[in-house]
């Protein structure tokens, strides 16, 4: 038997993905499938091409602030669903400021901030029905993604709608985040949310009020004998995991896409969700996490053109991996 906790817990992961692997297999064979060819279609669909690479890239850029978005509550036992909302949020803000602003040295980081602050105030709904009337901040944030994403439509339809009426104008170029590698798409704002992970992983292990969100989350009688009131603490959470997701959200109008699209969120916020878990709720592994997820999602692509797959069985793989992990006790979910 393995008495050390780290390695313990590292060979429960590796045979999680192993059963993983085995469960996608069946699913595959009983498709009509080869695993094999599956798995390598995956594999290139997700590097074979430094396009493809750029996005997985992008994407866990994106995945790696909705992750902080869901982290960071779940540490105080709340539960953030609403990262899809707030991403919508941020990007509703950025595109607005952008286009509003008009060219200039200063629209970005404009533009960049709206997007944090909308995202912020999206969550502090669900927060501050939470700290004052005691709602459910998992139904509230839930209801707000819907709310989010018909706010998004009406921009995109009637404030700022290019000719096809089915996403806004284009930002100017110069208000957009450098490029850091052509070839695969990959533009600066990786390197934010990679700065804005460190950050939020410092404030939540050698600060305190990183220590009050961790306090909070083993109980109020804990948040209370270590000086801490879960009503201020529950309103700085939501503000932060807004902040996150929001920025996230700032990344695709200011960087991958351009502008505020109906499809720019491929359920980013809902996989943050995941990701978090994933990471067992450590800040410092949500990019790692983020990683993955990306990878499988841009791998699918590769499932129907090189395997004839269909592409939501990169979906059924995510799936199937929450679901092991959390019946090997990896991933443990508390209220």
């Amino acid at each position: 038997m393995i008495r050390n906790p780290r390695v313990r817990r590292g060979a429960t992961i590796v045979g999680a993905i192993v059963l993983t692997v085995v469960i996608v297999s069946v699913v595959v064979l009983a498709l009509g499938g080869d695993p094999a060819r599956a798995f390598t279609a995956l594999w290139t669909g997700a590097f074979g091409s430094p396009f493809t690479t750029g996005q997985v890239v992008a994407i866990a850029g994106v995945l790696t602030l909705t992750g902080i978005a869901a982290a960071i509550p779940f540490r105080a036992g709340l539960w953030n669903v609403g990262g899809e909302g707030q991403l919508f949020a941020g990007a509703i803000g950025s595109v607005s400021t952008a286009l509003v602003i008009g060219p200039g040295p200063v629209t970005l980081i404009a533009a960049l901030v709206v997007g944090a602050v909308c995202g912020s105030a999206w969550a502090l709904v669900p927060g501050i029905l939470k700290a004052t009337l005691g709602a459910s901040e998992m139904i509230v944030s839930l209801l707000m993604n819907f709310v989010a994403v018909f706010a998004a439509e009406w921009v995109i339809r009637h404030a700022f709608p290019d000719m096809s009426g089915q996403a806004t104008q284009f930002v100017d170029p110069s208000a957009r985040f450098p490029v850091l590698w052509a070839q695969g798409g990959v533009n600066v704002g990786i390197l934010l949310a990679l700065l804005i992970a460190v950050a939020a992983s410092v404030m939540m292990t050698r600060t305190r009020l990183g220590f009050g969100i961790r306090a909070v989350g083993l109980g109020e009688r804990a948040a209370v004998l270590a000086g801490f009131g879960s009503r201020s603490t529950t309103l700085w959470t939501f503000a932060i995991a807004g902040a996150s997701a929001g920025t996230a959200g700032a990344l695709l109008v200011l960087g991958t896409y351009g502008q505020l699209a109906e499809g720019i969120s491929s359920s980013y916020g809902f996989i943050g969700v995941v990701v978090a878990l994933v990471a067992g709720l450590r800040v410092a592994w949500v990019p790692l996490s983020a990683a993955l997820f990306a990878a499988l999602l841009v791998g699918s692509n590769g499932l129907q053109i090189s395997a004839g797959l269909p592409f939501s069985l990169g979906i059924v793989i995510i799936g199937v991996l929450v679901l092991t992990l959390l019946a090997t006790r990896v991933i443990i979910l508390r209220k």
